[in-house]
């Protein structure tokens, strides 16, 4: 049986170790078919770019940490490409410098500065054969003693990859590939530190400049990371630089997991696990032309025998994203409520992010967004008026979709006493309990939210709309949320429709000047519901029996609803309640009549 290479991205122990492992080696044939002097890959993280990188290392280099790389290729795909070619003429041909920056995470610049010296010195470590060549002068010698010694100055370290470039080339007689790894990790720990920002990008587009630029012992240089620097920062000085994004059709293939790959992923594991779960949970990143599983969540998902969970998401610190949204603007939390929704959005998106502009610009946000795993595209075109992209963007896979109800959770949590009196809320609604629903709405307008809240702004309906949807975020597993949608004669507010259980709610808002017209306006908003036939698209659901139809009026911090039940298949409409903040009325007339 087949082990699952999690937590693996060391290729020889991949390719020894009896790993189960969807074979990327073509990606090999296309870098040597480019002809770009410096690549840049981003793409997001856990999306295999270490184990790339490694396979790039192993496929170059004689030897890796002293073992022989021969042989490791030959039953691979590239090794079948033309003949073996490939294998004939650049398999262990050519010097390999390798480091990754995945672990450069210093609070401080001085010890960013200090991990990525020893970082080198670590590199170093591996090529101490050049230092008793006489084919190393004795001026690079004694640069060599300084830098191991601990002595180098910061000009010096800025040099120190160019200078292990050329030994390594005078001492094999071939240009070297040189290949860094999660390039872009000590510029996001340094977000929201100005000074650490500054100091951290002149440092390091010094060093890139030296190792990737006008560097004559360079064969190819390749990068990989999660994001495109902005120009005016960490590589603003390779302007020999060729860039693939999630936008871009280059390397498509070889990152992410095809439709095929995991059937037979789950084939080999011996899995029955239904495909459309898989995919609903997994799939749906779009990557140049091409629709990509995430690979860490699937192998992740294989391991624990098809159980579907956060894999992916539970990976990373996601506090930034949080924060982002929940403080964005209101046209921002607007969209991510038609995201949330299923719908699709039009955004501008810059392949250059510029991190000082994250909490200022929408297209910084969307972009990061984007590039970062947690929206996908669907349709992409340079904008005429820039050099943006207006994209077309929408959530990936139910994963992604459960951090983002997770947000907005533990953001309305924190309006509620405790965790247990927002389930109540939230349940309290879903059975159609509108009376307890509404006393607990009016605690909580009354408790909770200020005056300004409710009235600056986009004032009237929409906050409340807003506030509604934002509690209903985390029930979209069980329920679809449809809000601002045509059906029968008109527009309604929100609709929930249950995916197994026969009672929907619909819900119309009224937002009034004076406490006084609260019970008239709910009547209305109930009315407008049953006038304009709102449950037409509830007919399309034949497992839903009947609707709860609410109409909510609100003044301030005053709610009122009125309410009533119609029966959808023998077309009956119940008695009308009112509820609110002046006690509850009932009535034993059909409203309307």
């Amino acid at each position: 049986m087949y082990k699952l290479p999690i937590g693996v991205d060391n290729f020889q122990e991949l390719i020894k170790g009896d790993y189960l492992f969807c074979d990327k080696t073509a990606m090999l044939a296309e870098l040597l078919g480019k002809g770009d002097k410096v690549t840049l890959i981003t793409r997001p993280r856990r999306w295999g770019k270490t184990l790339n990188m490694s396979m790039l290392q192993h496929f170059f280099a004689s030897e890796v940490n002293g073992v022989s790389t021969a042989g490791l290729f030959d039953d691979l795909a590239i090794g079948k490409l033309d003949g073996g070619k490939y294998l004939g003429q650049y398999q262990g041909k050519h010097p390999v410098i390798m480091l990754s920056f995945k672990d450069i995470n210093a609070d401080s610049f001085q010890g960013a500065y200090n991990a990525v010296y020893e970082l080198i010195l670590k590199v170093y470590s591996s090529y101490t054969y050049v230092l008793h060549s006489d084919k190393i002068n004795e001026i690079q010698l004694k640069k060599l003693h300084t830098l191991l010694n601990n002595q180098a100055n910061q000009q010096q370290l800025e040099s120190a990859l160019e200078l292990l470039s050329q030994c390594l080339y005078q001492y094999h007689g071939q240009k070297v590939y040189m290949l860094i790894d999660e390039y872009d990790t000590p510029l996001n720990k340094a977000y929201g530190n100005e000074a650490y920002v500054k100091a951290m990008v002149a440092f390091m587009r010094n060093l890139f400049s030296a190792a990737l630029k006008g560097n004559a012992t360079l064969e190819k240089g390749v990068l990989t990371g999660i994001l495109r620097i902005s120009k005016d920062s960490m590589l603003s000085g390779l302007n020999n630089l060729k860039t693939y994004t999630l936008l871009d059709q280059g390397y498509s293939s070889h990152f992410g997991l095809s439709e095929a790959e995991v059937q037979d992923l789950f084939t080999r594991k011996n899995l029955s696990t239904c495909l459309d779960q898989v995919k609903s949970w997994y799939n749906g990143y779009k990557v140049g032309s091409l629709i990509r599983y995430n690979p860490w969540s699937i192998i992740s998902c294989l391991s624990e025998e098809g159980y579907f969970d956060l894999y992916w998401i539970n990976t990373g610190n996601n506090d930034l994203i949080k924060q982002l949204i929940l403080s964005s603007n209101d046209s921002i939390k607007g969209q991510f409520e038609q995201l949330m929704q299923g719908a699709a959005l039009t955004v501008s998106i810059d392949k250059h992010l510029a991190f000082d502009l994250l909490d200022k610009s929408e297209t910084a946000l969307w972009s990061l967004l984007l590039f970062a795993g947690y929206l996908t595209w669907e349709k992409s075109s340079l904008s005429r008026s820039s050099d943006l992209y207006d994209c077309v963007v929408s959530i990936p896979n139910n994963e992604v979709r459960r951090l983002y109800n997770r947000f907005f959770e533990e953001w309305l949590l924190t309006k509620f006493p405790n965790q247990r009196s927002y389930a109540t809320f939230l349940s309290h609604l879903l059975e159609g309990n509108v009376r307890a629903f509404t006393q607990d709405l009016s605690t909580y307008l009354l408790q909770c939210v200020s005056f300004m809240d409710t009235t600056s702004g986009k004032q009237g309906e929409s906050f409340y709309h807003g506030f509604v949807l934002a509690m209903l975020a985390s029930i979209s597993d069980s329920y679809s949320i449809r809000s601002n949608r045509e059906s029968g004669f008109g527009r309604y507010d929100v609709l929930i429709i249950p995916k197994k259980d026969s009672k929907a709610i619909l819900l119309e808002f009224k937002y009034l000047r004076k406490e006084e017209e609260l019970e008239n306006g709910a009547k209305v908003a109930l009315d407008q519901i049953r006038g304009r036939a709102y449950h037409t698209e509830l007919l399309q659901h034949t497992h839903v029996q009947e609707v709860v139809e609410i109409g909510i009026a609100f003044s301030g911090k005053a709610v009122l609803s009125a309410y009533a039940t119609y029966d959808l298949v023998h077309k009956k409409t119940g008695t009308l309640h009112v509820t609110g903040r002046y006690g509850q009325i009932e009535g034993d007339e059909c409203y309307p009549k």
